[in-house]
């Protein structure tokens, strides 16, 4: 017993394997449950974990974007799983501890605050509402008043089925968007110039207008480039979750990962490191059989 008892101490002292840990977590957790985060498919990959803001004031996490060292995310309020619009909002986030430090409101037009795209100055937000319209934002007025101030009209989009406004990314030449479809129905991923979208054209955007329009996968939820200037997709429904690689030149798929159900938008940080939310978990998504209601960063090299 007495030559066992060093490697017993060794065993009891070595690592456990790595799992979520709420208490290095920031953000405000949420008050209206007791869940543990569920492991997901991404857990090797991750490198930060934060609660997605406004949890607890029933707002549901959408669009997320980076932009002068900040995250922005959007969301609209909604505690009622038939209930797929409320009131909008854009979350300033501190990426290094979580903290919500800023916002504003969105106008009632606006009742899914689905995809965020910002200019690399941050001078400019854009916003893809599934009501199937396009916004442009001044980032820095819109952030002092608290309300957004916006930057021309929303542009509309033509009734094709396969285009839509669920997510929308910006490659600092072109805005890329598209629609959120099921198995029983084809989207369309679209580039197109914003000087197009917002030149002042009051007719709805036609697939004709964009610059390049490729086939998009199934359950579409969000955009981003990373550093490499690979698309990056994200796809998910209550039940799966998905990461797509994208070629941008003719929409094959490149790569594709495993990943949480409720996978929202995606964004890219500054230090390369890709960032994500998921809404599986909010008030509106609590009885989903995964919960993981952050904003977290993962390294794209890492994904198996």
């Amino acid at each position: 017993m007495l030559r066992l008892l060093p490697l017993l101490l060794i065993l009891l002292a070595a690592p456990a394997p790595a799992q979520p840990t709420p208490g290095r977590m920031g953000g405000e957790a949420p008050n209206y449950t007791e869940r543990a985060l569920s492991a997901t498919p991404l857990d090797p990959a991750i490198r930060q974990r934060h609660w997605a803001p406004g949890l607890n004031q029933g707002y549901v996490p959408q669009g997320l974007t980076f932009a002068r060292g900040t995250l922005f995310v959007g969301t609209y309020l909604s505690t009622e799983p038939q209930t797929n619009r409320g009131a909008a909002k854009i979350f300033a986030v501190d990426p290094k501890n979580g903290a919500a430090i800023g916002g504003f409101d969105l106008p009632a037009s606006i009742g899914h605050a689905d995809g965020l795209a910002a200019t690399p100055d941050g001078g400019l937000l854009y916003l893809a509402d599934n009501g199937r319209a396009l916004y442009a934002f001044d980032l820095p007025r819109s952030l002092q008043a608290g309300i957004a101030v916006a930057v021309g009209a929303p542009r509309k989009l033509d009734k094709d089925p396969a285009l839509g406004s669920n997510f929308l990314s910006f490659d600092g030449r072109l805005l890329w968007f598209g629609r959120y479809s099921r198995e029983d129905s084809a989207a369309r991923l679209i580039a197109a110039d914003p000087a197009t979208l917002f030149g002042g054209n009051t007719k709805p955007f036609r697939a004709a207008e964009a610059v390049r329009s490729l086939t998009l996968p199934f359950h579409a939820q969000g955009a981003t480039f990373d550093a490499k200037g690979n698309l990056w997709i994200s796809a998910s429904n209550g039940r799966m979750g998905k990461l797509y690689r994208i070629d941008t030149q003719t929409g094959a798929v490149l790569a594709q990962h495993a990943a949480m159900a409720g996978l929202e938008d995606l964004a890219r940080g500054e230090d390369g490191l890709l960032w994500s939310v998921s809404e599986a978990g909010s008030q509106r998504w609590n009885s989903w059989a995964t919960f993981f209601p952050l904003l977290f960063s993962f390294d794209p090299a890492l994904l198996k």
